[in-house]
């Protein structure tokens, strides 16, 4: 859905200073993934029409820690063999200055090779090639490649085949052998990524399969990445990404294989991944999804979260004619909350589609965050308001801090807290930090 030589250890040593100031993870030599501690792996898309300065100004105060953005071959190769980063120089100064970390979406044909660029011997070598230019200019930078967008489907992919088949994964593989060594060559110690699969069902199972069976997972990428379009809730990433797991594992692959969600909104109107529901609440659902895809993230192990989109006109965007929409001030809520704080537990009541979940932090800080998600596979607006007891022992008045940062309190019970469930995430701090 996405898109529209340097000098070596003076320059990255200095650059590894600015980034430990910045309590970032970038090394001297290349990115790793950031730490599972919110909001260190919260993510946005970036398109070229809201990338300036004063876009990612605001993009850090609303407390994102890194943007999405496509590296776009094309703009950079204008004659073989010649590339100019000029414009992607201006962008990851930016970030790095911001302290804000890249993932690089190395995309896509170029016409210098032919429209079916990297379907054919010399066209993935070039891509490779533009890939390893990419890894070796931009050495020491804190960013995580990702080879190719939604490789899996005809409108990224090609017109020459079908969504999610077996041809389309051969062909996917080819370039990831092609490029993976080719930046490692470049940078050792460049972080790159396989996927940016479109959707969670059962067609795109099938090509991740077909990719893991023959091999993907042993090609030397260093995540695998998804973009989890066509379930309805974030709380049905639960079933989605136990199957990819286990696709996983059953082709040789480690349970615990870093993955990242590298896109995904929650549009208000008709589009990809829209839930639908009372027109009149769009706004309201957008809100609680964002908190939730994120929060269900951390639940689940994913490393990194990237929500589509900052700014656009296809009905995911997080500032709309230049006013922050109801989902970014949720997420600016959430930031405030739980910065600092990592997923610990999720507590379990007696209807599974409840959520509480336990977040602590370095400091002794422990929070609830309690939502009620609506049966797999319905809107938003099955959501039913419901009373809990949720089974933790406390006493006394608790803060709880509403999805918009309305603040009150709950009388605690001794051995549980009662609660009111709604689809919008509410925060009760059981023990502040020091």
């Amino acid at each position: 859905m996405v898109f529209s030589r340097r000098e070596r250890f003076p320059r990255a040593f200095g650059m590894a200073v600015a980034a430990l100031a910045a309590g970032l993870v970038a090394s001297a030599f290349g990115a790793e993934l950031p730490p599972q501690v919110i909001p260190d792996n919260f993510s946005v898309q970036l398109k070229p029409a809201c990338d300036k300065a004063s876009d990612l100004d605001a993009v850090r105060d609303a407390g994102f820690k890194f943007v999405r953005h496509g590296f776009i071959w094309a703009s950079v190769e204008k004659t073989k063999g010649q590339y100019d980063f000029s414009a992607y120089d201006r962008l990851v100064k930016d970030c790095r200055d911001r302290g804000i970390g890249i993932i690089g979406c190395i995309a896509f044909a170029n016409p210098l090779y032919g429209n079916n660029t990297v379907l054919n011997d010399e066209g993935r070598q070039a891509y490779a090639n533009f890939a390893a230019a990419l890894a070796e200019h931009f050495k020491g930078e804190n960013i995580l490649w990702e080879i190719w967008n939604e490789p899996n489907v005809r409108t990224f992919w090609g017109k020459h085949g079908t969504h999610n088949s077996q041809q389309y994964a051969s062909e996917y593989l080819a370039l990831v052998k092609a490029t993976v060594p080719a930046m490692k060559k470049a940078d050792p110690k460049c972080f790159v990524m396989g996927g940016a699969v479109s959707g969670v069902w059962s067609a795109s199972y099938a090509w991740t399969g077909f990719c893991f069976q023959m091999g993907m997972l042993k090609t030397g990428i260093d995540a695998w990445s998804v973009h989890p379009y066509s379930t309805h809730n974030p709380e049905d990433y639960v079933d989605a990404y136990a199957t990819i797991r286990d696709l996983m594992t059953k082709n040789g692959g480690p349970a615990d294989f870093p993955m990242i969600n590298s896109e995904r909104g929650y549009p208000i109107k008709e589009a990809e991944g829209f839930t639908g529901g009372d027109d009149k609440m769009v706004y309201e659902y957008q809100a609680w999804q964002f908190v939730r895809q994120y929060l269900v993230d951390q639940m689940l192990g994913i490393k990194l979260t990237s929500w589509y989109e900052w700014a656009g006109t296809e009905g995911f965007a997080l500032m709309e004619h230049g006013q922050p929409t109801q989902a970014l001030k949720a997420g600016k809520v959430m930031v405030a909350e739980l910065a600092g704080y990592h997923f610990d537990k999720r507590i379990d009541l007696p209807l599974k589609r409840d959520f509480v979940l336990q977040f602590t932090s370095a400091d002794g800080g422990t929070k609830l965050v309690a939502w009620a998600a609506p049966p797999k596979g319905e809107t938003p607006d099955e959501t039913k308001p419901h009373a809990v007891e949720i089974p933790v022992a406390a006493s006394g008045e608790l803060p709880v801090v509403q999805i918009y940062g309305d603040k009150g309190t709950v009388q605690a019970g001794g051995s549980s807290i009662p609660l009111k469930l709604t689809g919008a995430p509410q925060y009760i701090t059981l023990k502040s930090a020091h």
